[in-house]
């Protein structure tokens, strides 16, 4: 198949190409690179372009996955103009201008509270892809964490895998949790992991199966892990003692966030303690 990944060379996109191309299909990739930096796809792609999904773009493909966008829940709420440009106006000029008979948006688990601006686009593009699109499959992820050992993570950090990583390879001093009075078991927040991989793996499964159209199929475990415990879990398979500073909630963040019907496009394979060494193991240069 023919198939356009949009940010493709960020944490997810380098997977998504990676993956499509083992799979034997031709892949065309878009990025802008907005963190000034990337993962280098050329292996894993016939063609690059450096196309901005807000401007003019084209082309015809038999699927398109939908990964560009803005991401980060705080930057949302100190610029959400950018955020509904980018992630709602961006997806609209893509399907008016890409002709494709199956769109696969990558939406947000966050889209349920609608907590920051960054999840309230996201569910703006959901409704522009179900008037526009031909055929659609809206993934809303929940955390993506882990690596394949090559690809990783670009910007500043943070997702908390990443950074609690960070923290146990002394890249970083310290690991902060937002909030500890949560009405949870342990006080902190709680979210769903999923290892950057299976969800990769889902998405090219949605790629070779064709539309759903349906509302949405959620990327994750279902089972949801504190803050607390995946710090604790990144303790327990490195061995080192984490820095923990406490701190108080963070504008934006919603309770709890876990899959309540897993798609049947993911097949587990990766746990919380893979997601963990897989991260820690990338940070301090070994392979996975």
């Amino acid at each position: 198949m023919r198939v356009l990944v949009t940010g493709a060379t960020g944490y997810i996109g380098s997977h998504v190409c990676k993956l499509l191309k083992e799979h034997g299909h031709h892949v065309t990739a878009w990025d802008i690179n907005i963190h000034g930096e990337y993962n280098d796809i050329m292996a894993y792609c016939d063609h690059y372009s450096s196309f901005d999904i807000t401007k003019f773009v084209h082309g015809s493909y038999d699927a398109v996955v939908h990964l560009a966008g803005r991401s980060v829940v705080p930057d949302s709420i100190k610029e959400p103009t950018e955020y509904y440009r980018v992630n709602v106006m961006g997806t609209a000029n893509l399907l008016d201008r890409v002709e494709t008979p199956h769109i696969l948006f990558a939406s947000t688990s966050s889209a349920w509270e609608m907590a920051s601006p960054y999840a309230r686009s996201k569910v703006a593009a959901e409704d522009v892809i179900k008037e526009k699109a031909n055929g659609y499959t809206i993934f809303r992820f929940f955390n993506v964490s882990g690596t394949d050992g090559h690809n990783r993570q670009l910007g500043v950090p943070t997702h908390l895998i990443r950074v609690a990583a960070m923290v146990a390879a002394e890249k970083l001093p310290n690991i902060k949790i937002f909030g500890t009075d949560y009405d949870t078991r342990d006080g902190t927040c709680i979210r769903d992991y999923i290892h950057v991989v299976d969800l990769a793996r889902a998405i090219v499964n949605g790629v070779e199966r064709g539309p759903a159209n349906t509302p949405y199929e959620c990327l994750g475990s279902n089972v949801g892990y504190s803050v607390r415990e995946v710090i604790n879990t990144m303790q327990q398979v490195t061995g080192k003692k984490l820095n923990i500073i406490e701190a108080g909630r963070r504008e934006g963040d919603a309770v709890a966030s876990v899959v309540d019907t897993l798609s049947e496009l993911v097949t587990l394979e990766k746990s919380i303690e893979d997601m963990c060494l897989d991260q820690y193991k990338l940070e301090i240069g070994k392979n996975v």
